[in-house]
């Protein structure tokens, strides 16, 4: 029979009918894409979201470490961070962006020289812009991290699989908490996810592409946190997996992995190398550091603790039981896909639970791969109950979601909330900045901020350790308590039987979890001109303050749990080699019209200056033209004696100058003109 020769229209008929499933395919990528796209976005707002949380204070123990690392490279331009605790690579990413952000502030004027930076502690920062652009930076990781894990699922099972998967990690409050940190764990989640999703592709072709970024991701793993590094284990098992008998024969495939590896914690920690000493001494004291004495539970194979973890904080109850899901349906389906991903979370978990510290930062990266077999059943569970009530598959779709996502999602929608009511500490500065005059002191039981001049307050340790009357003797205007002291929300009966009045100012809210920081209690010590200690004779006004007089005694330079916090005993008799401790008060009546330095002058018979300070105002914090009218200054102007000082008696004087034209302020006595360049405090004496 012959062959019957298509007519035009039945040709377009059978080209659209082809190009029909295509495009119906395409449509449905474009919007699967769309979906992972707001999804990843949706994610980084979560973790971007009040990133700067608590600065200038610090909450997490871990980050001042990177970013003192980062300074100290641009301050000596030496890229070797010499303290190997952990590798480099993090260190050189943060590097890249502080760098950028430093010399911008450099050029706009935020920040001055380098060298001129204050240190960061543990507990506060006075360059809180470092802190928040590297911050920026790990959220951006942790937003990265979702779109790879929506990618890993759709190419190991599905699309459908990849959406639940990234929908899942997007909302773990685990993974947001520590997006918000300067800390290593979230980039080696990132780093371990990449070495896995290279490893799923070593199974699936077995290609030399896929072994190259698989052996070098694993490098960068490990170049980010030591312990991470054992994801090289899934490369391995996925080259046995793939090749089965002729793993051997191919084992250049795997050594090609292995130097990519090796290249990759090359590029990361070049130090390795060039600094073996230091950094082999860094890895010990990593190792060290888990050998007990501190960490989130104690104990060798403390499964109990690890158990707990995940069902309180990392994965969540429901997150455990689609976990498990997830692999039982690999374990029958996809065998090797199973295989790959347990080559890293058993060794990972081993390796963890066999020592006696536990820090669950480290199960970060588990915690990110275990989103994709939670992928799995969410996808799984949509299809199978699907087919049973197809015309309900949105409702089930959702019903789904809700389900997986429903505890991690409360659970990060309360932290956000937490992080929206803002850190009391925060709210206590702006108090501070709104409510204490320039010049009047403060007794905190929190860490001082230590920028340019004195702190505005003082840190105690214990503020009923002394009574109202002595820090007014000491010039406290007001002491501030911290629930970190008390170890309880509620106000001890010490710290009201201590106020005598009701606080005048209190953050912290109803309960520990309303805002972030420590419960703070503000007490005023009823400070006035009538608590200084010793007056002069007559009433003295130098320019526009009246000098009040002073609070004098030597300091115990033993003592440091006070830090300074003040005279503990008054007395006019020193030691050579020991500390004048000296307080001086002044009551404003105007602004001052120019910046002047307080003189301390020591006199022996002679006349003759022995000993001195000369300094602005609270080390320049509090210039004299800042003094607000009606306050009360008092300023420390502790003096140190030399040791070949002779016994004998000495003259106190006491004054004030300015340093530019060397000439003092304009001088009064009980309300006449006098020509006082100091005031005569009396005598001191000093022994042996």
């Amino acid at each position: 029979m012959p062959t019957e020769r298509m007519s035009l229209s039945q040709s377009a008929t059978l080209s659209r009918d082809a190009a029909a499933p295509d495009e119906a395919q395409t449509a449905t990528r474009r919007r699967t894409w769309i979906i992972a796209g707001i999804i990843t976005l949706g994610a980084l707002a979560l973790r971007l979201f009040a990133i700067e949380q608590s600065l200038p204070f610090i909450d997490h123990p871990d980050e001042p470490n990177p970013i003192n690392y980062v300074v100290e490279m641009l301050r000596t331009g030496d890229p070797n961070q010499h303290f190997f605790q952990k590798p480099s690579l993090y260190i050189y990413l943060l590097l890249s962006v502080l760098s950028t952000h430093y010399h911008w502030g450099l050029a706009t004027g935020i920040y001055s020289d380098i060298n001129q930076m204050h240190i960061t502690t543990h507990v506060v920062t006075t360059i809180p812009g470092f802190f928040y652009w590297s911050r920026i930076f790990t959220s951006v990781i942790g937003g990265l991290t979702v779109a790879f894990i929506y990618r890993a699922g759709a190419r190991i099972w599905s699309s459908g699989a990849g959406i639940v998967a990234a929908l899942f990690a997007a909302t773990l409050p685990f993974h947001i908490r520590f997006s918000q940190y300067i800390t290593t764990d979230v980039t080696s989640a990132f780093l371990v996810l990449m070495t896995v999703a290279a490893a799923f592709s070593i199974v699936r072709t077995g290609r030399w592409q896929a072994y190259l970024v698989a052996g070098a991701f694993s490098g960068f793993a490990a170049s980010t946190k030591y312990n991470a590094g054992i994801v090289a284990l899934a490369v391995i098992a996925a080259h046995a997996i793939y090749w089965k008998r002729r793993m051997f024969i191919r084992l250049p495939l795997l050594v090609f992995a292995g130097l990519a590896s090796i290249a990759g914690f090359l590029v990361g920690t070049p130090y390795a190398l060039l600094s073996w000493s230091e950094f082999s001494q860094g890895i010990s004291g990593q190792w060290g550091a888990y050998d007990g004495g501190s960490g989130h539970y104690q104990g060798a194979w403390n499964i109990g603790g690890y158990a707990e973890f995940f069902w309180e904080q990392g994965l969540l109850p429901t997150g455990i039981v689609a976990t498990i899901g997830g692999l039982a349906l690999w374990l029958r389906r996809r065998p090797q896909i199973a295989a790959v991903w347990l080559s890293f979370a058993i060794p990972s978990l081993l390796l963890h639970l066999s020592r006696p510290s536990h820090f669950m930062q480290n199960m970060l990266p588990l915690i990110v791969l275990c989103a994709l077999p939670v992928g799995v059943s969410g996808a799984a569970a949509i299809d199978w109950l699907g087919r049973k009530v197809p015309h309900y598959r949105a409702v089930i779709a959702t019903g789904v979601l809700v389900t997986i996502m429903l505890s991690g999602s409360v659970a990060s929608a309360q932290h956000a909330w937490r992080l929206a009511q803002g850190d009391t500490r925060v709210q206590m500065l702006d108090w501070i900045a709104a409510n204490v005059p320039p010049g009047m002191r403060i007794a905190a039981e929190v860490d001082p901020i230590q920028d340019a001049g004195e702190s505005r307050w003082t840190e105690v340790h214990y503020a009923p350790e002394f009574d109202r009357a002595w820090y007014r003797r000491q010039g406290y205007a007001y002491v501030i308590a911290s629930s970190n002291i008390w170890r309880q929300w509620a106000i001890p009966a010490a710290y009201t039987d201590f106020a005598e009045e009701p606080p005048v100012a209190e953050f912290g809210g109803v309960d520990p979890l309303a805002m972030l920081g420590p419960r703070l209690v503000v007490y005023a010590t009823g400070l006035s001109a009538e608590d200084v200690p010793e007056r002069p004779a007559n009433t003295i006004q130098l320019g526009s303050a009246t000098f009040l007089g002073l609070t004098i005694g030597e300091l115990e330079e033993a003592d440091a749990l006070q830090r300074g916090l003040g005279i503990r005993q008054q007395t006019r008799t020193f030691r050579a080699g020991s500390v004048l401790g000296l307080r001086t008060f002044w009551q404003i009546q105007q602004p001052f019209d120019d910046d002047y330095f307080i003189f301390i002058h020591i006199q022996d018979a002679n006349d003759a200056i022995v000993a001195q300070r000369d300094a602005p105002p609270w080390q320049g914090r509090y210039p004299t033209t800042a003094w607000q009218p009606g306050s009360l200054v008092v300023d420390v102007n502790d003096v140190p004696l030399s040791p070949d000082l002779p016994p004998g008696e000495y003259t106190l004087t006491i004054g004030m100058f300015n340093p530019t034209s060397g000439t003092h302020p304009p001088a009064l006595i009980d309300g006449e003109p006098a020509n006082l360049g100091a005031v005569p405090m009396g005598k001191i004496t000093i022994v042996e």
